[in-house]
């Protein structure tokens, strides 16, 4: 069978004629939800089919590359969609969040499941399979109807994306009241801005008290400004540095970093190292939103992402907003933000692919999905002779495997006047792309 047929429901026993990119050859077999090894019994690879679903296929995928499925560990599903109806307003961070609260009364239970749905939509077609989302206490009447919306939808597409709700108070908001009430309708983290708290010391201290005491993990908005004395990565680090291994605890946007001097950047990543905090970068708004007072030599708003890998941290990364008053633009497609980590982050096409799955996978608390043998049968067909071109084109067709099942296709339809065929494009030469743990 010819991966061009392949539809959403079909199962796949092995890929055939892949391009090698990463840790992918030629040829991937499935079993059991597995990667197994390809040089193994063939009649292993599709066992364990249900009743009435269809017999696992072997794939001709020449032409395609099997890359891991994508990780949006920074989104706000609550707030999706909204640009144009809060004014379409323009500017910085804290013109987005002056906007949110002249309007966030207005926006409805419907309004924010509706755009959330949309979002993980979008999401699922683009090959994202992880999704962690923050959700504010709204303001109106109905503080949490943002957390209730994206439980309804974390169960609605449960073994399909996965999702994490993160909890997110404000200065004011104050955990003790909404937070429990959160944490009985089954939020899966605390989350919090404490560097926007009059006093980021002790919001950050209210969050970390709160989580320990139910036993969950914490994902703040750390640092999400460029003034160099906001130090509020290094106090996280030193808060949770005595947590258990398995308990989340991660750090989004760390803009500041960016501004610090050497010195005190090498001495915050050892700690984060250390503590296990994860790091979690957010290019789009972050370069949006940030600079606004520096029409010169603009700061780009992204933390030094290479010397945070060098340090050994859990590097991941997030959509952030999808047109909303943070960002007017934002699409749910994690392969934009893996772009603007090669174009403005200076990683390597394959680095960014990485932080953006595997690294997201990791902080999210999931297991690998290299195609290694052993992993999840969980991979991203895209129509490419490797990552880069990928990441270039933006990678229009897409065909997304969980468990080794279609979960989503995505194809380009595209004609002109011309007679395309007459004018051949010789394919990308494969490229030597090095392994990533």
């Amino acid at each position: 069978m010819d991966a061009e047929l392949l539809e959403p429901g079909q199962r796949i026993a092995a890929l055939t004629g892949l391009a090698p990119a990463g840790d992918v050859g030629g040829t991937l077999a499935f079993a059991d939800g597995l990667i197994v090894d390809a040089g193994a019994d063939a009649r292993a690879a599709g066992r364990g089919e249900g009743a009435g679903e269809r017999t696992a296929e072997t794939v001709d995928a020449t032409g395609w590359i099997a890359l891991p499925p994508l990780a949006d560990l920074h989104a706000h599903l609550d707030k999706g969609y909204t640009w144009t109806s809060f004014g379409q307003p323009e500017g910085s961070l804290d013109d987005a969040i002056a906007c949110w609260i002249d309007h966030g009364e207005n926006h409805s239970s419907d309004d924010i499941k509706a755009g959330a749905r949309r979002h993980l939509v979008a999401a699922l077609h683009a090959g994202v399979t992880t999704v962690r989302s923050h959700t504010n206490y709204h303001l109106g009447d109905d503080p949490l109807r943002g957390v209730r919306a994206l439980i309804e939808l974390r169960d609605e597409f449960a073994g399909i994306v996965d999702l994490q709700i993160v909890a997110s108070p404000g200065s004011s908001d104050g955990p003790d009241d909404l937070g429990r009430a959160a944490v009985a309708l089954g939020i899966d983290l605390i989350g919090g801005f404490p560097h926007l708290a009059e006093d980021p010391r002790a919001d950050l201290e209210r969050n970390a008290a709160f989580a320990e005491e139910f036993g969950l993990g914490m994902d703040l908005h750390t640092d999400e400004t460029l003034d160099a004395a906001s130090t509020g990565l290094a106090e996280l680090a030193a808060r949770t540095r005595h947590w258990p291994a398995g308990v989340i605890r991660s750090a989004g946007h760390c803009v500041s970093l960016s501004m610090q001097d050497a010195e005190t950047r090498a001495r915050t990543l050892a700690a984060v190292a250390e503590a296990g905090v994860s790091i979690i970068t957010n290019p789009l708004t972050n370069l949006y939103l940030q600079g606004w007072q520096h029409p010169v030599a603009t700061p780009r708003g992204i933390p030094p992402l290479r010397e945070i890998l060098a340090a050994g941290i859990t590097l991941a990364a997030g959509g952030d907003n999808v047109q909303d008053p943070f960002n007017p633009l934002g699409n749910a497609d994690m392969v934009d933000v893996a772009s603007e980590l090669v174009v403005a982050g200076h990683l390597t096409p394959a680095e960014a692919w990485h932080v953006s799955s595997n690294g997201g996978r990791a902080a999210f608390g999931l297991p690998p999905a290299r195609g290694r043998v052993g992993d999840v049968a969980d991979v991203v067909l895209v129509r490419a002779a490797h990552t880069a071109e990928a990441l270039a084109e933006r990678a229009p067709d897409r065909i997304v495997i969980r468990d080794g099942r279609v979960i989503a296709v995505r194809r380009r339809v595209v004609s002109s006047v011309l007679d395309l065929r007459a004018l051949p494009t010789p394919p990308s030469a494969p490229t030597s792309e090095g392994a990533l743990l």
